[in-house]
């Protein structure tokens, strides 16, 4: 049963992680959006209700998804949990889920009014997680020994 579950996890890890990820990238462009038309109340009222729908429906359930389906790899292969990519991996992932923890926090003063962030500010931000995903990937598949 084991042998059969991994492969369905792995997928299913797979697909809720790049919706996760398509939903990160999407948010701080909705984001640069709104704060170039915050003088037009009625596209920032769109965009603001996008962002808030995206983070709510799609990316939110995407990232749990991620990580239940990871853990659930984890929880049939424990001693993947003393290999130092893995390790490291796993400080990545941590990093990424702070990521979107952080871009909620950015939705909600959003949401209130407080465009405090410029669009260039923005498009910086929505590089963070690029760096993370190159080095989870490569941390994923290359699996490498490190010391």
């Amino acid at each position: 049963m084991r042998g059969a579950l991994l492969p369905w996890l792995k997928a299913f890890h797979l697909i809720a992680m790049v919706a996760w990820l398509a939903g990160l990238f999407y948010l701080f462009r909705l984001f640069v959006n709104r704060v170039e038309n915050r003088d037009d109340e009625a596209v920032s009222t769109v965009l603001q209700g996008m962002a808030e729908r995206l983070y709510r429906i799609i990316t939110t359930p995407a990232m749990w998804a991620t990580l239940v389906f990871g853990f659930g790899m984890l929880a049939l292969n424990p001693a993947y949990l003393q290999l130092p990519w893995l390790q490291l991996k796993l400080l990545l992932v941590a990093a990424l889920v702070a990521y979107h923890f952080y871009v909620r926090s950015v939705l909600l003063r959003f949401a209130a009014g407080d465009l405090y962030l410029d669009s260039r500010q923005c498009r910086i931000r929505n590089e963070i997680p690029t760096p993370l995903l190159i080095g989870i990937i490569l941390l994923a598949v290359l699996r490498p020994a490190l010391a």
